[in-house]
């Protein structure tokens, strides 16, 4: 049982890096005169190094399910491929912690094991919700080009911003990541504490 307990912590931040391989955030349209429905996603990976998202489309949803498109089929949807996003330092940031976390986890004493883990688990999982919320605004940018057909850095100021900005929405990718990162730091706080 003891073993299974200090297996739980690096356990659930492994579970937390592999979560970044799943969708973070997404936004879709649907057209209900012609029947057309777009979404893009954007991965954990894509929020922390930079990345373009995942297109799927319809333009019929009655007869045709949604399907990704490969390089060309975005090409020939939106006349360009999609822009990536930048990298977040502060994604990065998470992931060190992360991965720092990981390491405490192999320190001999069980108070300074717990100590180290939740101080690193909780401020990733703050982090790692930041960086999402950063690459949100970006990703907004980029689809708010496309829809409006400029690239002016005023894309901002487009009427339709707002609305373009409410159809993102943060996926389980992100939450299980948090989740997972959370639960490792209260668990691993409330050690520490016991054994002080």
């Amino acid at each position: 049982m003891r073993r299974a307990r200090r297996l739980l912590s690096p356990a659930g931040l492994i579970m937390a890096g592999l979560c970044l391989l799943l969708p973070f955030m997404s936004a879709s349209c649907e057209s209900g005169q012609q029947q057309v429905r777009w979404r893009v996603t954007y991965t954990g990976v894509d929020v922390v190094a930079g990345g373009k998202p995942a297109v799927a489309f319809t333009d019929d949803v009655t007869r045709r399910p949604m399907r990704t498109l490969d390089a060309e089929g975005e090409r020939q949807l939106l006349g360009t491929s999609p822009t990536p996003l930048p990298p977040q330092p502060v994604a990065w940031m998470a992931v060190v912690l992360m991965t720092a976390a990981l390491a405490a986890t192999a320190l001999p004493s069980r108070y300074w094991r717990a100590t180290a883990t939740a101080g690193l688990a909780l401020p990733a999982a703050v982090l790692l919700v930041g960086a999402t919320m950063l690459a949100r605004r970006d990703a907004t940018d980029a689809v708010a080009a496309v829809l409006s057909r400029t690239t002016s850095p005023e894309v901002r100021r487009w009427e339709h911003y707002g609305q373009v900005s409410d159809m993102f929405g943060y996926t389980y990718g992100l939450w299980i990541a948090v989740g997972t990162l959370s639960a490792v730091g209260v668990v691993n706080l409330v050690v520490a504490v016991s054994r002080r």
